[in-house]
């Protein structure tokens, strides 16, 4: 605008005599950015309608009240990062990709003080990386930070990003990074960088003793947002560092060893541990329980992830504890309580010499395989709608040898109720069964018309699942968004972390094919289910045996307990409120039994006994 117009406009209201610069800038030709309309270029100013004329790209230039603008318009510096990338959107979004780096030290170059927020950058990065993808290119770009020694990321309630004319040591960086986060997880990442950096130079002891103290202070307070793994890993950090830095542990508050020992729940709080800390976690057992330490971790080992699994059981055998280890897993098989997780490392360390004493003769038998099938069968149902492999699934179908090395000295009677085992999984795809099977005949060629009548049987192309037509809508509608959005959203996820190149370490496009793959099974999965599925009123069903659609009420046996469950269709199960699917083992059970029959129900570890007391519709 001309100074006239200017002056024009503070005529009439004189209160605007306070923006005068800002009227002064919307000259022709000038680049704004609007919050709704985006990028735009002023063309001129009509002093009949006293209006602007901006184009924002579209096929009208918009005609936009001077006064509304200032509020909704910022006028931008011709050399600002939107202007470059309005101009050339092409070679700033390669930069983006490539040079993120650099662009942001471009970006951050032309702010007084050279310093920007999080809310700064994603103001003006948020529209060149598109929004919706922005967050990930800011995790993707943080990492590289890093390395960059002139600029400086302090993470906290707000996040600052510092362009410096020297480099900061990375001590003083870690140490801003220390103080302003509060974040336990990060305070406790950043105290076992300083053990790294203090191990590589001495000198630099000082910044560990400060270090120290907070870790302390900070576990020591009873805040709520600490729970007991975030304390535990804190104070195992604090004291390397101490150790490192001359600090006696001993002084050290609150210890490692009270702090297990206060709590009852020992493998819950190990579960929860990151990797790194489970070699510590054990070995403070074996001095905070001196007498039951070996119990204590067989029962972490009991039921816990692959990598815990795998730390149990060679800290358990470097102790001497093989032959514990030998007749423990031989008494959960017999017990049907063997998990996937130890199965999984059973399986994968079945030949190796320096665990052979863990695996007896009875151990490895037909019995394991059933045990496979069982926890299969038993994470299939308890993940029921979850967009997920069953890991030993894979394991069971690529190992080329387990049904072999399993079933060598197995009776044809024992291989054929293993086959039938199979056929009923509901963890094992249709394909993989008859790949499966195929091995079975393999061993035992005399089965084989057994098993294939009963792969008839068993997999019919017009099986039918038994659903409420409540439930049959909801798979409807998941496989609908999965279809119109998931799976189109993964698929340009791949096409923009192709574009980051070297797929050998680009963890994003690993990521996304992984979706992928997830996502492509899960669609088979529920075309599969859905063409099965078979719509039943369950409001009236027959009172006189259990049937899908029944109210049982039971009465334990030794205790006299009473309870109920509602069997229901395949996917109408609510622990909660009892009701159960009818493929459960549970409902298994029970259909088909009448009232004041005896039916035995197998829990995780052992079986109990049951009275059927009454038998009632499920609305009732």
């Amino acid at each position: 605008m001309e100074k006239k117009d200017v002056e024009d406009l503070i005529g009439r209201d004189f209160a605007l005599k306070k923006l005068r610069n800002t009227f002064e800038k919307m000259i022709p030709g000038a680049y704004c950015v609007h919050r709704s309309f985006g990028i735009g270029q002023l063309k001129g100013y009509d002093r009949e309608k006293t209006r602007l004329a901006v184009d924002f790209g579209g096929s009208d230039v918009k005609l936009m009240d001077p006064v509304f603008c200032v509020k909704k318009l910022e006028i931008l510096p011709d050399d600002d990062m939107l202007i470059r990338f309005h101009r050339n959107p092409d070679e700033i979004r390669q930069k983006t990709k490539k040079s993120s780096v650099s662009l942001l030290v471009e970006f951050l170059e032309k702010f007084p003080d050279r310093r920007a927020s999080l809310g700064d950058i994603e103001k003006t990065f948020g529209k060149i990386v598109e929004e919706k993808n922005f967050r990930r290119w800011w995790n993707v770009t943080k990492k590289l930070i890093v390395r960059e020694p002139r600029l400086n990321l302090v993470e906290g309630n707000v996040t600052f990003l510092s362009l410096c004319d020297k480099p900061i040591p990375e001590e003083k960086q870690l140490m801003q990074q220390f103080e302003s986060t509060r974040d336990v997880a990060k305070k406790t990442d950043i105290g076992g960088k300083f053990v790294a950096l203090i191990k590589a130079d001495h000198s630099l002891q000082n910044f560990g003793v400060q270090v120290v103290e907070k870790l302390s202070e900070m576990c020591a307070s009873k805040t709520k947002k600490m729970g007991i793994a975030d304390r535990f890993q804190a104070c195992a950090v604090r004291d390397e560092l101490a150790k490192l830095v001359g600090v006696n542990i001993d002084s050290l508050s609150p210890k490692l060893e009270t702090m297990i020992a206060e709590y009852s729940n020992l493998a819950k709080v190990c579960d929860s541990l990151q990797p790194r800390y489970y070699a510590i976690f054990l070995e403070l057992l074996t001095r905070v329980f001196p007498d039951e330490w070996d119990k204590l971790c067989l029962g972490i080992l009991r039921n816990c992830n692959d990598k815990l699994t795998s730390e149990c059981i060679y800290f358990l055998k470097d102790a001497g504890c093989e032959d514990l280890m030998a007749k423990t897993f031989l008494k959960w098989l017999k017990e049907k309580s063997l998990r996937a997780a130890l199965l999984r490392w059973i399986v994968k360390n079945r030949h190796a010499k320096k665990f052979e004493g863990i695996f007896l003769t009875e151990l490895m038998s037909p019995e394991l395989l059933r045990a496979i099938f069982w926890a299969i069968d038993n994470e299939a149902l308890a993940g029921s709608g979850k967009l997920k492999k069953i890991p030993l699934v894979e394991l069971l179908c690529s190992d080329r040898t387990l049904i072999r090395d399993l079933l060598t000295n197995a009776t044809e009677d024992v291989v054929g109720d293993l086959a039938q085992t199979l056929l009923i999984n509901q963890g094992i795809d249709n394909l993989s069964k008859k790949s499966l099977l195929a091995r079975f005949i393999a061993i035992y060629p005399g089965i084989q018309e057994l098993i294939l009548s009963a792969s008839k049987a068993k997999l019919p192309q017009d099986a039918s699942l038994k659903v409420s037509l409540a439930s049959l809508e909801s798979k409807k509608k998941e496989y609908e968004i999965l279809v119109k959005e998931k799976i189109p959203a993964n698929k340009k996820a791949i096409e923009i972390a192709r574009e980051h190149g070297d797929f050998c370490e680009n963890s994003e496009y690993k990521m996304a094919r992984q979706d992928q793959e997830t996502l492509l099974s899960r669609k088979s999965q529920l075309e599969e289910e859905i063409r099965l599925a078979q719509v039943v009123d369950f409001s009236s069903v027959d009172t006189s045996m259990v049937s899908i659609g029944s109210r049982v009420r039971l009465r334990h046996v030794t205790s006299g307990e009473i309870t109920e469950y509602v069997i229901l269709g395949a996917w109408d199960s609510d622990p909660v409120k009892n009701i159960i699917s009818y493929k459960t083992s549970i409902a298994q059970a029970l259909l088909g039994k009448k009232a004041k029959d005896t039916v035995e129900t197998v829990g995780d570890d052992h079986a109990e006994t049951w009275q059927i007391e009454a038998i009632l519709s499920c609305d009732q």
